[in-house]
């Protein structure tokens, strides 16, 4: 075997390898930012700040269903429990299912959408919206950490 014909043996046994690789990583990379997800998901409705901000990049910018716009600080602010004895806020959370879940990587990038199914109480009256969600993760000193979310409303056809 001349040394063109290993060297090219060794190029193609190293690239279905790197492949192969990539191939295995993607279902990992997948698991761990659904993980991630439910996980901002519980720790918001268990008012679990802690858990947001290691979740959340420190420049997050996300957009609610509402076409509200925030950053790390106010979904911070957003999660934590009412004060005991006060009102709760006009638009409140109660639970939230998300369904439909998809996650694409791209080398240190993730796009992770969704059905979120939350039942919402707002000045009082409950009542159960859905929403498409896109949420963005990025891989930084191996740490994936969310940097963007958007959320659309899904609007019954019959309106």
């Amino acid at each position: 075997m001349n040394i063109r014909a290993a060297t090219a043996l060794i190029l193609a046994f190293a690239s279905m390898s790197s492949a192969a690789w990539s191939a295995e990583s993607r279902p990992k990379v997948a698991s761990e930012i659904e993980t991630l997800e439910r996980a901002w998901s519980t720790a918001f409705l268990n008012h679990d700040t802690a858990t947001i901000a290691r979740i959340l990049a420190d420049d997050f910018v996300g957009i609610d269903g509402r076409g509200v716009v925030s950053d790390k600080s106010h979904e911070i602010e957003e999660a934590k429990a009412p004060a005991a004895g006060s009102t709760p806020g006009a638009y409140v959370i109660v639970s939230e299912t998300l369904s439909d879940v998809r996650v694409r990587s791209y080398g240190d990038a993730a796009v992770l959408t969704a059905i979120n199914t939350a039942r919402i109480s707002d000045q009082g009256e409950e009542e159960v919206v859905r929403y498409r969600r896109t949420t963005v993760y990025v891989r930084r000193s191996g740490k994936w950490q969310c940097v963007s979310f958007h959320g659309s409303r899904i609007l019954d056809p019959a309106h």
